[in-house]
This record gives structure tokens, C-alpha cells and sequence, in this order.
């Protein structure tokens, strides 16, 4: 849907605050930007309705940054770009992704990952940037929560995990691959009670999401580019990647199943909500060579030693999720679940 905007700022997606967008549909009203990534900015804005037909509703909207697309890719690409390929190719990729994310996530209907529920462009100076429209989650994601609190309860972590492997459960029955599982991407809304719900819990952005390899459903469809990644190369977040990804012998014969990408991020968010670290983060090396060398040999403390506290059926569940062979860990999103809701303390 073509968008219109009116407002100051011209030129610039990171100064839209104040400015109007709108489609076919609603019009919004930008306040204030709240996150900001390597390719977009996401705004806190207000959906209003001239008619007055309903109450002034606060959403997420996240913007392409395209006016610093050129120079950003020139300055360094990220992993999931094609080095090699032409600028023009590689902005292009970057603009579908997004694309590809606004429209997943229009059509994904599950309580833990975030819903979007409009989408436009922003003309004229800000180079025709793709924008989509989402529901806004206050709160902090799961690393805040952690460096501000330490290690959370068990309570406190079933539930964040246990949502976040129940949106896994759903992605894995669609078809689809996040790719990007990690503290940052889940995000919890504040609450007065002691234990979140739930409910509080969302996982978010899917711009690197693509569909499975092996699952013959309708997953393509959630798509509206096909976006291949280049045999060999890394995406994601390096200090949240399966050893496999690194070192393919690991996989054993063939590659390991799609699902276990997203498994291995659900367990370092586990380990990282029991005991306050997350292991292969590269502040904890002295270079990059031992932190890739931690990766690859599973080398991290286990969790009794810093939690004294944990119980041998809680410990052995987050082995398993980290185990350094995908044939050694969960098979799926439920059967995690399954192990970790057994090993609350009698």
C-alpha cells in the first residue's frame, strides 16, 4: 500500500518524529524513535482515526533506513550479504528481507510473536523507504532483564522460555526458520507481578526469518521474495550460533535439521536467565580465535557451577539444549518444553 507523509524532517527516516504516515487504512502519528538497527529505525507512533471512530492506539513502526543503506553496506556488509555482489544487488536484498519481514509477520497468529497489522512507503526524500506497522511492546528484552536483575528465578525463566520454545513450536508447524534466536529479540512487557505471564512475552525481528528447507508446507508462502543465502555464510549474531553452522562436520551425516538453529538460541537464553551470563558472548575472550574455538568444542561452564542452587534435572535440561552434536539435543520446540516444565522443583 503507497504511503503519504506529511511533516519536518525531510530526508532523513531517523528524524520522522512528528510526521504523519499513511495508507490506504490509518494514519499514524510518529513520536518518538525507540530501536534502532544496522539497516532500520523502529518509532513509537499513534494510530489515529480522523472520524473519531475509536481511541488513538500506540504502535511500533519500523522504517527501512534508506538514505544510509548506500553507505552502510559500502562500509561494511553485514555476513548475510553477498560480499562479492554488486551494491545495487546487495541493497536490493536488504530491501526484500525487510519486505519479506513485514509481510510474515502479517500473517503469523500466535500470542509470543509480535503482530503487525499494516504496511506502507514512505515517499519522496526518503527514497520510497518500506515501512511496516506493528504492536508495541513495552518493557525490556530478556539481556536487559538479566544485566539489571542477574539470574532470574525458575518461575520467572519457565515463563519467558516457555513462551519463547511455545513460538518456536509454531514457527517449526509453519515452516519457518527465525535464525536469530537471542536475548535481544525477546522482548517482555512490564508487570506488577512478581512472574510474568506468558502472555508478556514476545520474540521479534525476523529479518533474517526464511523458510525451511525440509518441510513441504505452505512456508514459501509467507514470502513475497525469494531471498537465498550463499552456501558458506555466516548470518545472526556469532556469540548466538550452533557450532554446526561453524564446523559442519559437527552435523554429522548430513545437515542438521533446520529447527535445530533456532533450538540452540533457546538454549543460551535459558542458560543466560539461570545464571546471569551468556557463555560465547566475546567480551569473555581475549580474542576472536578462542571464542570461536568455545564454540566449536562446547567449551562453557556448566551451570551448577555458577548456580550451586540448580537442580541435576534442571542442569541436564540445559545440557542437553547445548549439547555440541545437534543428534544430542532436542529434537523439536516441544519436546524441550516438555523437559523443561518437568524439571521444575517438586
Amino acid at each position: 500500500m503507497e504511503g503519504m507523509l506529511s511533516g519536518e524532517g525531510c530526508g532523513d527516516p531517523r528524524a520522522l518524529a512528528g510526521a504523519m504516515l499513511a495508507t490506504g487504512e490509518h494514519a499514524y502519528r510518529v513520536v518518538r524513535p525507540i530501536a534502532a538497527g544496522g539497516f532500520s529505525v523502529v518509532y513509537l507512533a499513534r494510530r489515529s482515526d480522523p472520524l473519531g471512530r475509536e481511541r488513538d492506539r500506540e504502535v511500533a513502526v519500523k522504517v527501512l533506513d534508506v538514505p544510509h543503506l548506500h553507505e552502510r553496506l559500502r562500509d561494511g556488509p553485514p555476513a548475510f550479504v553477498d560480499p562479492d555482489a554488486p551494491l545495487a544487488q546487495q541493497m536490493a536484498e536488504v530491501r526484500e528481507r525487510f519486505v519479506n519481514e513485514a509481510h510474515l509477520l502479517r500473517q503469523m497468529r500466535h500470542p509470543n510473536i509480535v503482530a503487525a497489522f499494516d504496511e506502507g512507503v514512505v515517499p519522496g526524500p526518503w527514497g520510497r523507504a518500506p515501512f511496516f506497522v506493528m504492536e508495541y511492546v513495552p518493557g525490556a528484552d530478556v539481556g536487559e532483564i538479566v544485566r539489571h536483575n542477574g539470574a532470574l528465578d525458575w518461575p520467572a525463566t519457565l515463563a519467558i522460555v516457555g513462551a519463547l520454545l511455545s513460538a518456536l513450536a509454531y514457527l517449526e508447524r509453519e515452516g519457518v526458520m527465525h535464525r536469530d534466536v537471542k536475548a535481544a529479540n525477546v522482548l517482555v512487557r512490564p508487570s506488577a507481578r512478581m512472574t510474568p505471564a506468558a502472555g508478556d512475552v514476545r520474540l521479534i525481528d525476523f529479518g533474517l526469518a526464511t523458510a525451511m528447507r525440509r518441510v513441504p508446507r505452505r512456508a514459501q508462502a509467507w514470502f513475497r521474495h525469494e531471498v537465498t543465502t550463499r552456501p558458506g555464510m555466516l548470518w545472526g549474531t556469532l556469540a548466538w550460533c550452533p557450532p554446526e553452522r561453524l564446523a559442519p562436520f559437527l552435523a554429522g551425516d548430513g545437515d542438521a535439521p533446520d529447527v535445530q538453529v533456532d533450538l540452540w538460541g533457546a538454549g543460551l537464553v535459558l542458560y543466560l536467565c539461570l545464571t546471569g551470563i551468556q557463555p560465547f558472548e566475546r567480551a569473555r575472550f581475549a580474542t576472536d580465535a578462542e571464542q570461536f574455538g568455545a564454540l566449536i568444542e562446547g567449551r562453557y561452564p556448566r551451570p551448577r557451577e555458577l548456580r550451586p542452587s540448580l537442580t541435576p534435572a534442571q542442569e541436564g535440561v540445559l545440557l542437553r539444549a547445548l549439547a555440541l552434536r545437534p543428534a544430542d539435543r532436542f529434537r523439536d520446540a516441544n519436546e524441550f518444553l516438555a523437559a523443561l516444565r518437568a524439571a521444575a522443583p517438586g
